[in-house]
Parts: structure tokens; C-alpha cells; sequence
């Protein structure tokens, strides 16, 4: 009322509550009323002010790309559509498309957005061959012993911060425990992301993802002159962008210089971190899972299903369909600290652990933390348990999950601090673990390349390519997460909005709304902030998992699962897990490791691994290159829903009616 007395003309207010309501799920019933009302404008007003907003966002992300060096992150889109009354011309049918985001790129030597001409052509070294060569294997195969000394240390402050978190008694010494060693950190700073129209073009096989590459460009205003200025630039996505996109380079890696463009010359491929992370969690939860329906306690089966009474998954190497990844994260947080607590109880040399707890200082923790790293949450000590004369094979079988879990759990923290030394530290261990046959090769091959192409690559590159492989959209500490998962988070607001019924839903809406998702979304927020509405709901909250870790830690007391037990019953029917680590040094200690990426078959130096010999056993593993079953992770609502930077729960509001509107054009 006070903007109309204002100006009748102005009609800011309403545009922004037109906004509003369309996020809000509004339908244009509602919308018409309250634009009667002079409290917005019109459903179909909304409609063009959202045509217009497209083609503004559309020359905001031309120009940022024209002023910053960028990144390109882009992801295949599916829909199902269903038909009601099947024509001729109108059946069900399923559409591919690919949804693109430019993320300016952070300069880590200026600490401000990087500029055209950072990254020059002659940083990247030529692709002369289909096959990428890597040199200097040796250096790669294992970690350094500098490496795995830097990375105990993390492993341990981790031990010790999930003991403090999780024991109240410790709670007098949060204050004094210093942060995590640190690697390699990630400046703070924003990340700023501008998302690029979405298009109908299918990247699932080469020649689309030539098309999509170009197409991106060209929409971004992007040619080849432009290549020339703006250099080299990252390309992000999920493992099935990054090899279609490797194949395509080596498609074209004689191509003359004139054909810059086509020949992505000018590409820097990464790979997801958050798709292997969510590897990673299978792989521990695949390995450890045990034997459904079993007795015996000492798996992932028995804490899952019979402590926790939880909602039965298909886990395990032999499963058909991969476990899903949230409950697999929960089950590993809520099972390692429950492992942690009763490891505490083990080796805190007191009878009463709450009362030796509660006295504690820093010196007794770190004392503590060492012995349980050592004996219960390291590969020395499940050697140390395999020495003994009867070996305890439920033992065995925990300190390997512990020490998995640990590590996968060091990943998450990592990311999320945004130190990416560690980040690599826990990748370089995942390379041997995922390269044991019947696990994850793919993203072992990934892995290698991406170390060894960072070990050719000069400094600069190599600092630019790491100190933005993750984004902080906030700036704040502990704000980082990975670019693949910016982009899930835009598929899945996209899939939300387009997935509303409508008679005119085509991919010219959809290339059209995929650019205004975060504009409508600050609108939302604007109006939500202003008259003090809640933006998230009470389904945010995490609820507390105290009781179930404690439950655990009682079960691994009773039981003795975290103990020597001379001729325990159940070592007699539980199977021995397999060492990742052990076996994946086997693989790296032979001649035929990575063979695909060497030059020659010269035979690699002798790694010091104690009792392997290089060059025995170098016959082809039939196992090893078996990768064709190895699926590629999508992740679901839920997975996504546990970014809680990200409103998820108004995907269900936003744009509800938003397709009824354009029924009116």
C-alpha cells in the first residue's frame, strides 16, 4: 500500500512477491487474488518477468566468462515422460540433457578471482598418444613415507576429536584441543557460480559430448579467439564426464594447432571428489558387511540390522544393486564412534572410563589416542594381531573396518574444512584400496592419472587445479564441499521444476528456468528474511544419534568384540574381510601396475614392500581390468539432502505452479 502511494507506476514490491509466491508453491488462483489486491502482479506478468530474468542471468554469466577464468561443470539430466492418452506422435519416451554451471575460479597466489591468460597452453603437456602416459610411476604407485606420516597424525587428531565430540565427560577439554594438522588449506573465500541454460543434447557418448562442449560455448558466447585469451580451464563432472571427455582429447590429440576448440587442447579435466566419496563409503561398507543373517557378531550387518534396528540395505561385493549412500554415511559416523568410545574404555587404563574422562587432560587424551590408533585403528596393529600363534579373526576384522572407516571419515572432514592436502592424503590410500580386484577400478585409474598428471603439471597449475577443486559458496570455515555436488544440487532443483505438470513442458522452459533457479530462490529468502518468516523446517535438524552410538559401545563391550578372545566361537564361522591396503600394495608392486599408462614395460624398481618381489606374480589379473559391472553412483534426494547449506525441502514449494503458468502463453 505504501509503494502503490508512492508510485502506482512502481511495482518493485510486487514483482518481488510475485517471486515469492511463485517459490512458495502458490498456485495462480492465489497469485490472481493477491494481484487484485495490489500485493503482486499477475500470473502471467510473473511469467514474462521470468522470461526477462532468463535473458538477463543468460548475459550476466556471458560476461562473467568473459571477464574471469572459469570453470565448466556440467552433468547429464534425464526425464521420464509419461503420456496419458498415447498418439502416433505422443508416446512415453525418455529425454537425455546435460545442465552446465560456470564457476569463477579462485586465484590462490592473489586471493582474488582469477583473470584470462592464468594457465597458459604451454603448462599442459601435449597429448601425443589415445592413451595418457604418466611418468615417473614409482613415485606414485605408494605413498611416501612423509605422506603416511602426515597422515596418521590427521587420523589420530580425528580418533581423538570424534572422542571428545562423543563422550561428555572429555567435554572440559574441547577448548584446549588444537585443530587437525594441516596439508594443503584452501584460502576462505566465495565461490561465486552462475548456472548456464540447460540444453537437449545426451554427453553419454562421444560424439555428444562433443556437441554439448561446443554447445556450451557458443551459448556462453565463447570462440575460438576467446580460447586463446581466456587459456587453460578446468572441466568438473562425475567420472562418466571425465572419461568421456579423456576420450574425446585423445580422439583429437594430433589435432593441428589451429583446432584449439574442438580439440579441447585447451581442457584441464577433474574428476568428482563427491562421487568418490561416495565410492569410498560402499567400498568400506561392501568390504565389512558381512555375512547377512549371521549369528556372530562383528560386522556392519549385525550393528545395522540387529543393534540398530534399521531399515534392511543390500550391501557387499556379491550384491547386484549398490548400497545406498546416505544410510551407508550414517551407519559408518554412528559405528565408528561407537568403536572409538569402546576403544577408549580399552586402553585408558582405568576401570572407570567416565571417571578417568572426566579427570583427564590433554596429555592422558593424546597418550590414550596414540595406544588406540596404534593397537586398534592401524594396519601395524591388525599385523600385530595376524603374528599371534591363534589369531582372532572378529579382531581382525574390526581393526580393518576401524581403520577404513577412520579414513573415510577423514575425507568428509577434510572436505568440508577445505584442506585438500588431506583430501589427496586419503585419496592416494583409496588408489591401492580400490585397484584390490572386485572393487572399484575405475576410480583407482582416476585417481592415478589425476596424481600423476599434478606431478607433470608446473606449480601454478598444479595450485590452481587443487586449490579449486572444491567451492565455498558462503566464504565461511568449514563451508566447502565438492563442484560435483553444486551441480547435483542444480539437477536436482531443475529435475523438481520441470517435473510439475503442464501441457506446454518442453526444453525451451527448461532452458529458460535453469538459469533463474538461484535468483528465485534469493527472492524467497529476501521476502522470508524481511517479514521473519523460518526457511528451513524442524526435517533439518539432524536428529541426535547419541543413544545408538552408545548402544554400539555397549554391544562391542559385552560381546568383546575390540579384544583378544582365545578360541572365540564365533572365529570358526566368520570369515576373514579382506586387507584393501595389503592387497592394493600386492597390485602396485607389480610390473604390470598401471600398465596402461606407461610408455615401455620396464620393469618398475623394487618398492621396499617387505616379503614382494616386483616382477613376481606379474601375470594379468583377471579380476584387474573387470570394470564394465562397476556402475556409475546417482545421487538421490535424500544423498543430496544431507548438504545442509541447501533448502531442500523448498524444492517441493518452489515452482510448484511455476509450470501451470506458462499454460496462459
Amino acid at each position: 500500500m505504501l509503494s502503490l502511494v508512492c508510485s502506482q507506476k512502481a511495482n518493485n514490491f510486487q514483482v518481488i512477491m510475485g517471486f515469492f509466491l511463485l517459490g512458495s508453491g502458490a498456485g495462480k488462483r492465489e497469485i490472481a487474488v493477491l494481484a487484485q489486491a495490489g500485493l503482486s502482479v499477475s500470473p502471467s506478468a510473473i511469467n514474462q518477468h521470468v522470461k526477462e530474468l532468463s535473458r538477463e542471468n543468460i548475459a550476466i554469466v556471458q560476461e562473467v566468462i568473459q571477464s574471469f577464468l572459469c570453470s565448466l561443470v556440467w552433468d547429464n539430466l534425464n526425464f521420464a515422460f509419461h503420456i496419458d492418452s498415447q498418439r502416433l506422435g505422443s508416446k512415453d519416451h525418455f529425454d537425455s540433457g546435460t545442465t552446465v554451471t560456470v564457476v569463477v575460479q579462485h586465484d590462490p597466489d592473489t586471493g582474488l578471482p582469477a583473470k584470462h591468460g592464468t594457465l597458459s597452453f604451454d603448462m599442459k603437456p601435449p597429448r601425443t598418444s589415445t592413451h595418457q602416459i604418466i611418468s615417473n610411476q614409482s613415485l606414485l604407485l605408494l605413498p611416501s613415507p612423509d605422506d603416511i606420516k602426515a597422515l596418521e597424525l590427521c587420523e589420530i587428531w580425528q580418533l581423538t576429536q570424534l572422542a571428545l565430540e562423543h563422550e561428555p565427560q572429555l567435554a572440559h577439554l574441547k577448548d584446549c584441543f588444537s585443530p587437525c594438522p594441516t596439508v594443503e588449506q584452501i584460502a576462505l573465500h566465495v565461490t561465486k557460480q552462475y548456472p548456464a541454460p540447460a540444453m537437449h543434447e545426451d554427453e553419454s557418448s562421444l560424439d555428444g559430448t562433443i556437441r554439448v562442449y561446443l554447445k556450451i560455448l557458443r551459448d556462453l558466447g565463447v570462440s575460438d579467439n576467446d580460447i586463446q585469451k581466456l587459456g587453460l580451464f578446468f572441466t568438473d563432472g562425475d567420472l562418466l564426464t571425465d572419461s568421456l571427455v579423456d576420450k574425446v582429447e585423445s580422439g583429437h590429440c594430433n589435432s593441428a594447432e589451429t583446432e584449439i576448440l574442438e580439440s579441447l587442447r585447451a581442457v584441464i579435466r577433474r574428476f568428482g571428489v563427491f562421487h568418490a566419496k561416495m565410492a569410498g563409503a560402499r567400498m568400506v561398507i561392501n568390504e565389512h558387511w558381512g555375512k547377512p543373517n549371521s549369528p556372530w557378531p562383528g560386522s556392519l550387518w549385525w550393528e545395522h540390522t540387529n543393534l540398530l534396528r534399521r531399515k534392511p540395505i543390500s550391501a557387499g561385493w556379491q550384491s547386484k544393486k549398490a548400497a545406498p549412500w546416505k544410510p551407508t554415511h550414517e551407519l559408518i559416523q554412528i559405528s565408528l564412534a561407537g568403536h572409538i568410545l569402546d576403544a577408549f574404555r580399552l586402553h585408558c587404563s582405568n576401570s572407570n572410563f567416565n571417571h578417568w574422562a572426566s579427570q583427564a587432560t590433554l596429555d592422558d587424551l593424546n597418550a590414550v589416542s596414540k595406544k588406540v590408533y596404534a593397537n586398534l585403528f592401524s594396519s601395524a596393529g591388525y599385523e600385530k594381531q595376524r603374528e599371534m600363534d591363534q589369531p582372532d579373526t572378529v579382531l581382525m576384522n574390526n581393526i580393518l573396518y576401524n581403520r577404513d572407516a577412520l579414513r573415510y571419515w577423514l575425507l568428509v572432514k577434510s572436505i568440508k574444512a577445505g584442506d585438500i592436502g588431506r583430501v589427496v592424503l586419503v585419496l592416494r590410500i583409496w588408489m591401492l584400496m580400490m585397484r584390490t580386484p572386485k572393487t572399484m577400478p575405475r576410480y583407482a585409474n582416476a585417481i592415478f592419472e589425476t596424481l600423476g598428471h599434478l606431478q607433470q603439471y608446473p606449480e601454478r597449475l598444479r595450485k590452481m587445479f587443487l586449490h579449486n577443486w572444491l567451492v565455498n559458496l558462503t566464504g565461511r570455515a568449514n563451508g566447502f564441499k565438492e563442484v560435483d555436488l553444486l551441480q547435483e544440487h542444480t539437477n536436482f532443483w531443475i529435475k523438481m521444476v520441470y517435473g510439475a505438470k503442464g501441457v506446454n513442458r518442453n526444453w525451451e522452459w527448461l532452458t529458460m528456468i535453469s538459469v533463474c533457479i538461484y535468483s528465485l530462490r534469493k527472492a524467497l529468502r529476501t521476502v522470508q528474511k524481511t517479514f521473519d518468516i523460518p526457511i528451513y523446517g524442524t526435517q533439518h535438524t539432524t536428529p541426535n544419534m547419541e543413544k545408538e552410538v552408545q548402544l554400539i559401545a555397549e554391544k562391542l563391550k559385552e560381546e568383546k568384540i575390540q579384544e583378544y578372545v582365545l578360541d572365540r566361537p564365533a572365529n570358526a564361522e566368520v570369515e576373514l574381510v579382506h586387507d584393501l591396503i595389503g592387497k592394493g600394495v600386492k597390485y602396485a608392486n607389480r610390473k604390470s601396475a598401471y600398465a596402461q599408462y606407461q610408455v615401455s614395460d620396464a620393469i618398475l624398481k623394487n618398492l621396499g614392500v617387505q616379503g614382494e618381489t616386483v616382477g613376481a606374480d606379474s601375470a594379468q589379473d583377471p579380476n584387474e581390468d573387470s570394470e564394465d559391472n562397476e556402475e556409475y553412483y546417482i545421487p538421490t534426494a535424500e544423498d543430496l539432502a544431507m548438504d545442509d547449506e541447501e533448502p531442500i525441502e523448498l524444492a517441493n514449494e518452489l515452482l510448484d505452479s511455476a509450470m501451470s503458468l506458462i499454460e496462459e502463453e
